[in-house]
This record gives C-alpha cells, sequence and structure tokens, in this order.
C-alpha cells in the first residue's frame, strides 16, 4: 500500500505581506576561481592586512574557537570609541552594516510610519521598510538634477526615519557636512548617516564627532570597503546610548564570531596597511576618471570607491554593461529612475582599470 501523499503547501502558513514583497538584488556574484575582473560590487582590489593570518593563528593555537565569542565585541568597541572619544557602549557591533541597518529599523519603525531618504541612495532601505512588514510607508525625495541632495525638499519632509548614504551610492557625491547636520537638526524623527564609503571621502567627513550634539543622529560602518573585507561580515553602528541600547536589546546573543572579531580588530588598528591601500584607491579613481573623462563620459566628483558614470551621447548604458560583461569584465548597472543612464564601475587595481578602459575603447 502506498503512503498518503503530503500536500502540505507552506504557502497556506506565510504572511499575505511576504506574497508581495520584492528581495534586495544583489550584484553578480561569479564563482571564486573565475578569471572575471570584477568591479561591480565595490569590493577592495586590495588584500586585507597581513597582520590577519597571526592574530587568526593564535586564536586557532589557544582552542578559543571552542568557546562563544564577546558577547558586545568589546575590544573592537573599545578601539572605535577611543577614536572618537565616545562611551564604548555607544557602539553597537554588527554582522556587517546590513545588520545594523535591519535592527535600527526593528527598534524604531512601526505601523504606518514613514522611512524618508533621497532618490537614489542605498536601495536597501525601501526593501527594508518592506520587511518590516508592517505597513509601513518609504518616501522617496528625487535628488537635483546635478546629482546633489535636494535639502529644500528632505526639510520639508516629516517621518521617523531619514536614511542616506555618505557618501552617497551610487552616485558617489560627498554633500557638505553643514548641510547634513542642518538636516540633521531640522529633521523631526532620527536620522541615519550610512558611512560605508567614508574612508574614501575627506579627513573630516564623518558625522560621527557630531552625535554628541545630536541626539537623533546614528552612524552606520562597514568593514567591506575600506579594510577589503567583504566576506568577513562585521559593521557597527554608532548613536546615543539611549538609542543604541533600545537596539541591543534585538540583535542576536552571539552576532559576531571571534575570528570576525580578532579580524577586524587587527585591520582596524593597523593604521599604516590601512592608510596606504586606501590612497592606492584614491590615485586609482582619479587616474580612471581622467581616462574615461577622455572619451566622453560624464563623472561626477567621487568620494568613494566607484565612479557613477553617464556614457557619452549615443552610448548605451545598457549596452556597455551587457558587452563588458561578454568580456568577462562586470560593472554595475541599474535599469531604473535616474540610474538607467548611468553605469557603476568599482575602482580596481591599476591593472584592472588599464583592461576595463582599453575594453571600453574598442566599444566606442
Amino acid at each position: 500500500m502506498e503512503p498518503k501523499k503530503n500536500n502540505f503547501n507552506p504557502e497556506h502558513f506565510i504572511r499575505k505581506e511576504l506574497k508581495i514583497f520584492l528581495p534586495y538584488t544583489p550584484g553578480e556574484q561569479p564563482g571564486l576561481t573565475t578569471s572575471t575582473i570584477k568591479l561591480n560590487t565595490n569590493e577592495n582590489p586590495y588584500p586585507p592586512s597581513p597582520k590577519i593570518g597571526q592574530a587568526v593563528e593564535e586564536v586557532l593555537e589557544k582552542g578559543l574557537l571552542r568557546k562563544y565569542p564577546n558577547y558586545h565585541s568589546r575590544q573592537l568597541q573599545e578601539l572605535v570609541a577611543k577614536d572618537y572619544d565616545l562611551d564604548p557602549n555607544q557602539i553597537l557591533v554588527t554582522n556587517g552594516s546590513d545588520e545594523a541597518l535591519r535592527l535600527l529599523f526593528q527598534t524604531f519603525v512601526g505601523p504606518g510610519d514613514v522611512v524618508v531618504a533621497p532618490d537614489p541612495t542605498y536601495s536597501y532601505y525601501p526593501v527594508l521598510t518592506e520587511q518590516m512588514m508592517v505597513g509601513a510607508r518609504y518616501e522617496a525625495v528625487p535628488v537635483l538634477e546635478n546629482l546633489h541632495f535636494d535639502f529644500a525638499a528632505l526639510k520639508n519632509r516629516k517621518g521617523k526615519l531619514l536614511c542616506f548614504a555618505h557618501p552617497n551610492a551610487p552616485t558617489g557625491i560627498e554633500e557638505p557636512k553643514d548641510d547634513l547636520l542642518t538636516l540633521v537638526s531640522s529633521f523631526p524623527g532620527l536620522v541615519l548617516s550610512d558611512e560605508a564609503y567614508i574612508d574614501f571621502a575627506g579627513s573630516d567627513a564623518s558625522l560621527i564627532p557630531q552625535i554628541k550634539d545630536h541626539p537623533n543622529l546614528l552612524v552606520s560602518r562597514t568593514f567591506s570597503k575600506s579594510y577589503a573585507l567583504a566576506g568577513l561580515r562585521v559593521g557597527y553602528i554608532v548613536g546615543s546610548l539611549e538609542t543604541i541600547s533600545w537596539m541591543r536589546k534585538l540583535k542576536d546573543s552571539y552576532n559576531v564570531g571571534i575570528l570576525d572579531q580578532v579580524i577586524a580588530v587587527t585591520s582596524y588598528a593597523d593604521k599604516e596597511y590601512f592608510q596606504e591601500k586606501r590612497n592606492l584607491v584614491v590615485q586609482e579613481r582619479s587616474r580612471l576618471k581622467s581616462n574615461l573623462e577622455s572619451l566622453g563620459f560624464t563623472i561626477p566628483n567621487s568620494s568613494t570607491n566607484f565612479l557613477f558614470c553617464k556614457p557619452k551621447p549615443g552610448v548605451s548604458p545598457e549596452h556597455l554593461y551587457l558587452s563588458l560583461k561578454e568580456k568577462n569584465i562586470l560593472i554595475r548597472y541599474f535599469s531604473y529612475g535616474i540610474c538607467k543612464e548611468y553605469i557603476r564601475i568599482t575602482i580596481g587595481t591599476k591593472e584592472e582599470n588599464d583592461t576595463l578602459f582599453q575594453t571600453i575603447q574598442t566599444f566606442l
């Protein structure tokens, strides 16, 4: 006798909000062994601190992997706090900065709340708003024709949370610090300055020092970009003691592993190596920008590790993206809004950038 067929369908049990939900779309990820030149997800082209190997060996030799990691990632908390003259408890270390963003939304965005953001900016913000599945509303405020924030329009918006990438993504533009702080002061809710790319900007660009005077301000950071640790998943968010204490209630018990903590601490402490590789990225950014502009590209000044490029008239951004892909060179193309007129190119090594430039020349 055949067993009775099980017709269980999980779709009958999921929340109705999830049925119309569109998830975040990451950049293409080729196999790790491919020869693809990968300039599409803003990874650092240089290796992380060479001191990491010894630090990892010490963890293994001491048998620390059998033990739980520090609940608060305390050593990293203290290093960051010392640099910015903060209380370590103002820093919440997370599993990548995306976890920090999720905890922020989970803590403060409720039914009917409004999340405000410039458009374009990091495309995870509208996704997070939907992921709360509480009927929160996302209000996008278009940037100006020159791609800068429309500060006048943003100041007129009201909401529970205002989010922006600083410098912005995908444009790469760094807004004046005074304008950002005026916006923080005028906004009636919480404000997130997402500083994933801040290390490629001016030395005093970060808003972290201003948290003391702006209790509604939070700043998120990541080790994925400037520290070349995208595969590690470590980030943190900084805010007032009260704000961070509420967010900490929702974090996973041991959200950052012991190897992740040790590697992040080692990388953060190796400031000389960090500065050397950061400067190489900035130098290559300037050189690649000049080369592409010589081909007729229009590119705003970038304070990140990527360029937001409008090809010369008559050249389709999408066609250029697809043509490069056929040559095993990945860049990023967004097919919506103002972004569809541009391509985004991550800064690679000198050799990668030269190959990209020479290949583009053959298409024009």
